[in-house]
């Protein structure tokens, strides 16, 4: 392992940007002429830098066994790389401030959306725009040449695949191959997606129930998650995250919080049976059981290697523009059981008050020659098998591999997909012949 600074030469509020990196080597003593850079999700993650991370992406390399060095680089405004940007809201991009309380005259998306508008003011316009595709599409440019690399591998997970192909269109020459995980299209609105995600997190619940051998503790949970919810809006349950020893953190569990707790846990299909067991055990009036899965979301909420302004100086630039109403009330008409919860969120969008230059994706039906290899899980609801397999169709260069029980960015934690692409990178211009019928479901590296 080799671990370093990459200095891009530009500045943010007047500091240097510098960006941490960590090159994994696939062999001792050898330098990889075509390493594999790693492009994170969010926008706004981090690849994950600090000692202990490290420790776990040398045991991830180890069990994958891929052929190449492995690159990994915390992008601006993230996790280690300087200077930090944060804007300290408490908030979990895209899905809302976990910090707040709902009721029926006081909603928490229109509030979130008022506490960035008041991030994006503090930034100003020159650090917003510096912390967005174009800059980050720089950094990685500047990256490969800084190492020394004429082409590398891309491998892309969740929001990263559509940095991965705007660097792929841009600079066809410098990318040998793509493997792009838990691919967000550019023709999908996040804004609209959002309550089917949340649904299809229920209909994953009620789906894994339904097997013989599911062990589950309800034959019906969507009706206990629908029960608990009306509860929840009538009078929200109040928990204590955090030390025993001390008194804790106060968190509300309000409707839209338990459907981003739902949603969260379905990273890990592994765990369906014991989300629906505290779900019950909720419902028949013990709501400490939904403990970890708000300490899961408070989290997030507070984990200072993501950052907030990347994330929407990120999203805004590529998927602004506000969603068309009727498309909306289709969104909200196909996810009726989480529509009552999220109805505000369009006349609450954050992109309205987060100004920054737009940035035009690829062409539609693009046609690069580039070797690509796309991985989704067939239990992912963040970013549904469906997105990728109507990507791939009709493009000859394309690949793709849905993996049976595997959730998002299976790439990271789930086994078969690791030897998925590892198939891919020794022979990009074969499709991947793995068997994965047999593999336990694994939990995402989320």
């Amino acid at each position: 392992m080799q671990c370093g600074w990459l200095h891009t030469g530009e500045k943010i509020e007047a500091a240097p940007v510098r960006l941490r990196f960590a090159v994994l080597r696939a062999r001792p003593g050898q330098s990889d002429r075509e390493p594999v850079i790693h492009l994170p999700g969010g926008p706004g993650e981090s690849a994950g830098l600090n000692p202990q991370a490290l420790a776990g992406w040398r045991q991830w390399q180890q069990r994958a066994g891929w052929p190449h060095d492995i690159v990994l680089f915390d992008p601006r405004g993230t996790g280690e790389s300087q200077p930090p940007v944060r804007c300290n809201s408490g908030v979990v991009p895209p899905w809302r401030n976990v910090e707040a309380t709902i009721g029926e005259d006081d909603n928490e998306l229109t509030r979130e959306a008022a506490r960035a508008a008041r991030c994006r003011r503090r930034l100003g316009d020159a650090t917003a725009a510096a912390l967005g595709p174009d800059a980050q599409l720089r950094d990685l440019k500047v990256l490969i040449d800084g190492l020394g690399f004429k082409r590398v591998n891309l491998w892309a997970v969740s929001y990263g695949t559509r940095l991965a192909r705007l660097f792929e269109s841009r600079h066809p020459q410098r990318v040998a191959s793509l493997v792009l995980d838990s691919l967000v299209p550019f023709t999908e609105n996040e804004l609209l997606a959002m309550p089917r995600q949340l649904q299809g997190a229920i209909e994953q619940l009620a789906v894994f129930c339904d097997q013989p051998a599911s062990r589950c503790a309800s034959s019906a949970p969507a009706r206990a998650i629908e029960a608990l919810l009306a509860r929840y809006r009538r009078s929200p349950a109040v928990l204590r995250l955090g030390d025993a020893r001390w008194a804790g953190r106060r968190f509300e569990v309000t409707p839209y919080r338990l459907l981003l707790m739902i949603l969260f846990a379905s990273y890990e299909p592994g765990r369906s049976a014991d989300t629906v067991q505290r779900i019950e055990r909720a419902l028949s009036g013990d709501a400490a059981a939904l403990r970890p899965l708000a300490a899961r979301l408070e989290g997030q909420a507070r984990n200072d290697d993501r950052s907030e302004p990347v994330f929407w100086s990120t999203r805004c630039a590529l998927d602004g523009k506000e969603a068309d109403e009727g498309a909306w009330r289709d969104a909200l008409v196909q996810a009726p059981l989480v529509a009552p919860y999220v109805a505000q969120a369009r006349q609450a969008s954050v992109c309205d008050r987060w100004p920054v230059p737009e940035v035009e994706p690829p062409a539609t039906g693009e046609q690069a020659g580039t070797p690509t290899l796309v991985v989704s899980g067939t239990a992912d609801r963040i970013t549904p098998p469906a997105w990728s397999d109507s990507y791939a169709l009709g493009r000859p260069n394309v690949k793709w591999v849905d993996v049976p029980g595997a959730a998002h960015v299976s790439t990271l934690s789930n086994a078969c997909a690791q030897r998925v692409v590892g198939s891919f990178l020794r022979s990009p211009e074969q499709t991947p012949v793995v068997d994965c019928t047999s593999e336990e479901p694994d939990q995402s590296g989320r």
